[in-house]
């Protein structure tokens, strides 16, 4: 009997397919068992039984480190660089965008250091604007005098000072079409593959090499992630002499920034040493029109809360989550809105992707809140809204409801919080 060549192919692919099929089934279950394997072992722990469970991604080590101050973590010599900074009395006296200039910096260093930057890249960070900046005027070292160039090399090492050096003293505008990005003419950056000749304040100008541009343009971002709201301390008041044209401190609403952040990150990505994992791996950009679109329905959830509808409510923060996928809020507030109306399982997925993006960004878009109060408001609603699938009686690990000792004058059954840490800790799942 003879088979044509197409007809062996197909029954081949139709094999292949088959045996496929089979494969990803075997592993969805594996994955299930997993699950419930695990979840199992956590109610049983406490003596009691687990109907459902959405486990908690496993917080990275900088993440934990950033949340609880442990900068040796981040640096070995993080915690003597940070203590000598915040002795400067300018970094406190100093109001920057949205915090003290010594938070500011600070939360730079932690957002580069959560990324894996190379240690002259995160040093850098915590001091980028030490010699002042293309756009901003103020600065701790005088970069025209070499003792204090020499202080700030005995601080931060000796390649991290000449990073701070170029980024203060340079113009950013021509790195990888930087200018033409953020001005919104371009939408897709590129960099020179050479070496190119930019404006330099005090050396008139000086060559900036690919590799070099990348590692300014990766402070850069990091730096404006930290402090992005629209109403901005040093740039919308403290450098206009008539005092600017915007009550400081605003409404706190979020400013745009994630499309030249994802744009000018992929354009950088062929130069850098460590490529971070925010942006899908500097890989995605979205475009300033869905930014704008998502941050204004966000901000209309947000501010007009007691008018609109639950769902459209909803409706708005779906909006949100697909047009700027690299946020966590978005999910939290869905998240909020679920468990009240008693969907669980959804006000659980919907935190549980928050931690993600959260613990992905090293940093929050919605700067009303710190960093760590948004991680930390994302993990109880994932653990309330756990408890409650499980069918138990309080969403929180009271001690003993039963036991008047551990009950308050107002019916509060008190809950120790050491307890409610180490129940998260236990659901926590690597690779979810």
């Amino acid at each position: 009997m003879k088979f044509s060549i197409i007809s062996i192919l197909a029954a081949l692919l139709s094999i292949s397919s088959s045996v496929a099929t089979e494969t990803e089934t075997q592993q969805e279950v594996i994955l299930e068992n997993e699950i419930e394997s695990t979840n199992e072992s956590i109610c049983n722990s406490t003596n009691r039984e687990c109907h459902s469970s959405i486990p908690f991604p496993v917080m990275p080590q900088k993440i934990k480190a950033m949340l609880l101050d442990n900068h040796n973590l981040l640096d070995p010599q993080g915690e003597e660089m940070l203590s000598k900074l915040q002795q400067m009395e300018a970094t406190a006296a100093f109001a920057h965008a949205r915090s003290t200039f010594f938070e500011h910096l600070k939360g730079t260093f932690q957002i580069l250091s959560a990324w894996n930057q190379p240690t002259n890249i995160k040093r850098a960070g915590m001091i980028h604007t030490g010699y002042s900046g293309d756009l901003f005027q103020f600065f701790l070292f005088d970069s025209n005098k070499e003792q204090d160039r020499e202080s700030l090399r005995s601080l931060i090492g000796k390649e991290a000072e000449e990073l701070v050096y170029y980024f203060g003293t340079i113009h950013r505008g021509d790195l990888c079409q930087f200018s033409q990005a953020v001005g919104r003419q371009v939408a897709f950056p590129k960099c020179d593959v050479e070496n190119i000749t930019v404006a330099h304040r005090g050396l008139n100008e000086v060559e900036v090499s690919p590799q070099l541009a990348a590692q300014i343009l990766m402070v850069t971002i990091a730096d404006y992630l930290d402090q992005m709201v629209d109403t901005n301390g040093w740039r919308d008041h403290h450098q206009h002499e008539e005092g600017g044209n915007k009550l400081y401190p605003g409404n706190g609403r979020p400013a745009l920034g994630f499309y030249w952040f994802s744009s000018v990150c992929k354009a950088i990505k062929p130069f850098l040493e460590v490529v971070p994992s925010v942006f899908d791996s500097c890989e995605t950009v979205i475009t300033v029109e869905n930014e704008e679109i998502a941050r204004d329905a966000y901000w209309k959830v947000t501010m007009d809360e007691a008018d609109l509808e639950i769902d459209t409510q909803i409706e708005l923060l779906q909006q949100t989550v697909e047009l700027n996928p690299f946020v966590g809020e978005p999910h939290l507030l869905l998240s909020q809105i679920h468990y009240r109306q008693g969907q669980y399982y959804d006000a659980a997925i919907q935190a549980q992707a928050a931690l993600k993006k959260f613990y992905t960004l090293a940093s929050c878009w919605d700067k009303r809140r710190s960093f760590a109060h948004w991680v930390g408001y994302a993990r109880i609603m994932l653990l309330r809204s756990n408890r409650k699938m499980e069918g138990l009686d309080s969403s929180w690990p009271v001690v003993d409801p039963e036991d008047e000792k551990y009950v308050n004058y107002n019916d509060l059954k008190l809950t120790n919080l050491h307890h409610f840490v180490q129940e998260m800790k236990e659901r926590e799942v690597e690779g979810v």
